[in-house]
């Protein structure tokens, strides 16, 4: 059996939403140690040294510190999983990801979205992509009442403001808005007497036991997703596992759970419309058979996941591309238009910091394009 070393995001050691990689990698007798990165935060990341005499070494959504620029030439098999919300796709292509993947180059990605397995293939990594399903409920009870549920998270994501204009004239029976935004968020914008009469809108700021939590979430047929994008989506996916019509961002992950009128609703949040709640229970419903399906899929995938997470990086690259890691050009992309790396890092780390993320990441991406604009002047 496997000795593997997990490297996580240490905000996952509070969410636990990571759990279900290690799991499966137990229930086959593999042993897996926990390494809980905290660079997000500005802390030191994990170095790379203390892991190394693992077996399989994962990365999930960070990175190990090394002075040695591809991993590939550290261990014989190490696995990076990216979240796609990392990466700040609904600003725009304003980035290039090839500064990311390079470190990567000739080891292995394992994809939970299409559109990360499709960059990670585009770069010449071997990528394996499964769709992550929660377990559908046993039991979903079908509610007449109209009742709606949104959680509050991010002022910059999806606002109070986005939701009343989605919901336009549209009558509840209730909605019930959870008051309790992330670290970094504005002021979330509030709703007003005349909204909470409208809507029937009920708010809670905390809850002292996560049974009551559930039994809220449980008393709605319509849940709005509180985050413009998801690197799995463990909220939406769990409502659309309970048979709750999803109102989402037409971003990743959701459109790539959701066909909009089908089995959720997806909307343009830079341009949000009134939507047809219509069909909620129907929609609903098709989303609940369809969390069924994609689970059986998801258990079928699990053993060639592991046997993809086990397998040494070099039998996946047989007669297919081999990196040049001595190619001048490559080292380039890690020293972006003429910026200094050390430079660059300090900034990015302050931009990662999570209480100053989303102002950062705008403004960052602002920055490099006027860079780019006045290096080509100039040449």
């Amino acid at each position: 059996m496997s000795r593997i070393a997990y490297v996580d995001h240490s905000y996952h050691s509070k969410t636990l939403s990571t759990l279900f990689i290690p799991e499966i990698l137990r229930e086959r007798g593999h042993s897996v140690d926990f390494f809980w990165d905290e660079s997000w935060k500005g802390d030191p990341a994990v170095p790379f040294c203390i892991v190394q005499d693992y077996d399989v070494v994962i990365m999930f959504q960070c990175r190990c510190e090394s002075n040695e620029t591809y991993f590939k030439k550290l261990h014989p098999n190490v696995i990076h999983i990216p979240m796609l919300d990392s990466f700040g796709i609904h600003y725009g292509p304003l980035d290039h990801l090839g500064w990311y993947f390079e470190y990567f180059q000739g080891c292995k990605i394992l994809s939970f979205s299409t559109a990360i397995h499709a960059i990670a293939t585009s770069f010449g990594i071997r990528s394996f992509f499964a769709q992550y399903y929660q377990p559908p409920f046993e039991c979903i009870i079908e509610k007449k009442v109209k009742n709606g549920f949104f959680w509050i998270r991010h002022e910059n994501h999806v606002s109070w403001p986005i939701i009343r204009t989605l919901l336009g004239d549209t009558k509840l029976d209730s909605l019930h808005l959870h008051i309790a935004t992330d670290p970094g968020s504005p002021e979330p914008s509030l709703p007003t007497e005349v909204d909470i009469q409208k809507y029937n809108i009920i708010t809670t700021n905390w809850f002292n036991e996560k049974k009551d939590f559930l039994k809220v979430l449980n008393n709605a047929n319509i849940f709005f997703a509180p985050r413009y994008e998801e690197g799995i989506g463990q909220s939406f996916l769990e409502a659309m596992a309970r048979g709750q019509c999803v109102v989402a961002p037409n971003f990743g992950t959701m459109n790539e759970y959701i066909i909009h009128g089908i089995n959720g609703l997806l909307y343009d949040p830079k341009n949000p419309l009134p939507i047809n709640l219509s069909s909620y229970i129907d929609i609903g419903n098709v989303a609940y058979h369809s969390v069924k399906i994609g689970y059986d899929r998801w258990i079928e995938a699990q053993n060639d996941l592991v046997d993809f997470i086990l397998t040494p990086s070099d039998k996946l690259y047989i007669d297919l591309y081999q990196h040049d890691f001595n190619n001048r050009y490559q080292k380039k992309i890690l020293n972006t238009n003429g910026l200094e790396r050390d430079f660059k890092v300090r900034i990015k780390k302050i931009m990662l910091i999570r209480k100053t993320e989303r102002f950062w990441k705008p403004v960052w991406f602002l920055i490099k394009k006027i860079h780019k604009i006045f290096s080509k002047d100039k040449n």
